[in-house]
């Protein structure tokens, strides 16, 4: 496997995806180094395998609640219907879990197979108000990725270059997330925007610590790019203006890669401490198709896989109790947005 730096990532040529054993040494290079290009795609099932070597699939927990079933009811039935139709994009590898497209083709029913659509895409990274072990995305491109790009910003060396102040404020520092309506992209559609939500922020105040790190130590900034709402013990203006004063030492050209894609290429990008966008619209079709696997890293680094709790108001909240309070707040807006009376007595 040969290694190339490029310009706060890494390129990986030499390297042969079909031996499990490369794709290991390959996993633990991408958990340090945080954003790995290889110039050669894979079938999706062999994209599978290869996260599946790394450690278990990952998928949000409400994501996964209401697609086992365990939340159920009519305020989860258009939920469940959308992530029906981003997962049959890749029924012939169904059972998957871990995997979506992230396109804007439309399937025979006209229903979008991806998660956002053809305009730009702001920071963000996945499941960001969650507190868990580190994930790694690897996204390949299959067609119609021309004239595209993404950017990914490891933070890692920023937060290795901050002065001794900037230091002590970032370990200290919990940030506070809010839904807000889907700002990474003035585009997204309902079904896109209510897909996004439940994936980022389920439940209003979620929290977690601003510094995280990397399975192999590596410590980075968990930066609130979008569903902002304050650090915690701060006022939101005084919040606002530390976190405008973050990004402004996060945002440089050497610290960010910017990928133009050609199609049968993978970028393999780490979720904790680092983000990504998509700096180019590409609305004139609807062909760029990308796939997208999400995994923990825990059969290389045991005692990594995913947390068992939630962070909310100081406190942990296990996975059951957490569901159930986003279950009670989602039949409320349900039954608030049809005017009718919340049945207080429903049981959960």
């Amino acid at each position: 496997m040969d290694i190339r730096p490029i310009n706060n990532a890494i390129e990986i040529d030499e390297i042969d995806l079909e031996d499990d054993e490369q794709c290991r040494e390959l996993g633990r290079t991408v958990a340090h180094e945080c954003v790995a290009l290889v110039r050669q795609g894979v079938p999706e099932e062999r994209l599978y395998e290869i996260h599946t070597l790394w450690g278990q699939p990952c998928r949000a927990i409400i994501h996964k609640y209401v697609g086992e079933k365990r939340l159920t009811g009519r305020h989860w039935r258009n939920l469940l219907a959308n992530l029906g139709h981003i997962s049959n994009a890749v029924d012939h590898i169904s059972g998957k879990t871990g995997m979506s497209r992230v396109s804007f083709q439309k399937n025979e029913k006209g229903k979008p197979t991806g998660v956002f659509t053809n305009g730009e895409l702001d920071w963000h990274s996945d499941q960001q108000a969650y507190h868990d072990s580190q994930r790694i995305v690897g996204l390949m491109s299959l067609w119609g990725s021309q004239n595209s790009q993404t950017a990914f910003l490891c933070t890692a060396p920023a937060y290795e270059a901050l002065n001794s102040e900037d230091r002590s404020m970032v370990d200290e520092l919990v940030t506070v997330w809010d839904w807000d309506g889907g700002s990474m992209s003035r585009d997204l559609i309902p079904s896109q925007k209510e897909i996004v939500r439940y994936n980022m922020i389920p439940y209003p105040k979620m929290e977690c610590a601003l510094v995280d790190r990397t399975a192999t130590g590596r410590a980075g900034i968990r930066f609130p790019s979008h569903c902002f709402s304050h650090f915690r013990g701060m006022s939101r203006e005084e919040s606002m203006q530390y976190r405008a004063h973050l990004w402004s030492l996060l945002d440089r050209p050497d610290y960010i890669y910017t990928h133009d894609w050609t199609d049968g290429e993978i970028v393999f990008m780490d979720q904790n401490i680092t983000l990504h966008a998509r700096p180019t619209n590409v609305r004139d079709g609807d062909s760029r198709t990308m796939s997208r696997m999400i995994s923990y890293v825990d059969k290389l680094f045991p005692g990594h896989g995913p947390a068992d709790h939630v962070l909310y108001d100081g406190k942990k909240y296990d996975h059951e109790t957490f569901a159930h309070m986003v279950d009670e707040q989602r039949r409320r807006e349900f039954y608030e947005q049809d005017g009718a009376h919340y049945p207080e007595s429903v049981p959960a």
